[in-house]
């Protein structure tokens, strides 16, 4: 399909965040790994303080070749190309790199990247998991007297969810994962109302779905959407979308997983808002975009969380008419309405 060809040109650009890789190789004693392994978590937190390293951590892998010595590599991220030079130039970083390199009984080797690729599944993980996500949600924010139609836009949210194993949850011969939305949040500050704080509300459902397009034994492409509600923290205290109306993010066609990059548009209209304490109405919010830009941490699960992986049933029926009502404004519309005939038939 065009659009799973021009999603797959595009899997590593998404991670942009990611580059300036480090990857050094040291070979020492036996009876020097320790010190060595000591040095080179000291060298990481001196580069990090002063602002050299980036924001993961450094990465410190062991083996042991069998002729009597150890290899050491360490890998980690520059914060930039500038912050590469300066570290050159820096003193106290050449000292303990002198000092690291005078533990290693051979010439070390450097490598340097400029990208890091990572996989994706071509089907749905037959693991479930917890997965947390960086994302941007845009919506327009009208408070009663104090804003209208503001474009709220929250840059540095977070997801953390669960993901269940692949499942055909409804007999048609198509896979699912069900996605538990645990917790999700982000803060911006606006001018007339101060800091707002938007983060779900734990007493509605907060999940969403991914449902298998593909053909034969291939889950991707799919059709995936979002279902939250919003709890926020104003000047006038916690206001709630109304919780008869959650706010919907999609569907859209997802061409691997997880689903970074994919934008989830809204056609859900004014949502009321209305105050925590009361239920008295204070404005309305009009959801725009959801889009995830990086995972920060994925992990399978060890332990088998039965009630994680139980999908409400009013989600599948609610993904199947809303992706049959708005396929044909949507980019994807004949893969939309594929999926759509496919679960009415």
């Amino acid at each position: 399909m065009a659009q799973t060809a021009a999603t797959d040109h595009g899997y590593k650009h998404i991670y942009r965040n990611e580059s300036l890789i480090q990857v050094q190789r040291y070979e020492t004693a036996v009876n020097q790994v320790d010190t060595l392994v000591d040095r080179l978590r000291a060298k990481w937190a001196l580069l990090r303080e002063k602002g050299y390293a980036g924001d993961y951590p450094v990465e410190i892998l062991r083996s042991a070749p069998g002729n009597g010595a150890t290899e050491v590599v360490e890998v980690f991220k520059w914060a930039s190309s500038q912050a590469r030079m300066t570290a050159g130039a820096d003193s106290a970083i050449r000292d303990i790199q002198e000092r690291i390199e005078a533990l290693a009984t051979q010439p070390t080797a450097l490598r340097m990247y400029t990208e890091a690729v990572r996989g994706f599944n071509s089907n749905f993980p037959g693991t479930g998991g917890v997965e947390l996500l960086k994302g941007v949600c845009s919506c327009l924010l009208t408070v009663d007297d104090m804003v209208s139609d503001y474009p709220m836009s929250v840059k540095n949210g977070i997801v953390l969810m669960h993901r269940s194993p692949r499942t055909d949850y409804d007999g048609d011969g198509r896979n699912e994962m069900y996605l538990k939305i645990l917790m999700h949040g982000g803060e911006i500050i606006q001018a007339a109302m101060g800091p707002i704080r938007v983060e779900q509300n734990f007493n509605r459902p907060n999940d969403g779905v991914v449902k298998s397009l593909g053909q034969g034994d291939q889950d991707f492409p799919g059709v995936a959407m979002w279902r939250v509600s919003w709890r926020i923290q104003t000047a006038l205290g916690p206001v709630v979308t109304d919780p008869d109306e959650p706010l919907i993010f999609g569907p859209a066609v997802v061409s691997h997983y997880p689903p970074v990059g994919t934008h989830f548009h809204s056609t859900t209209g004014p949502v009321a808002l209305l105050l925590e304490e009361n239920g008295k109405r204070v404005g309305t919010l009009v959801p725009g975009e959801l889009t995830a830009f990086d995972i920060v941490v994925t992990k399978d699960d060890e332990i088998y969380a039965d009630h994680l992986n139980a999908m409400p049933d009013d989600l599948l029926p609610l993904l199947n008419r809303l992706t049959a009502s708005n396929g044909e404004s949507h980019a994807e519309a004949g893969e939309l309405a594929g999926v759509a005939e496919a679960a009415t038939d």
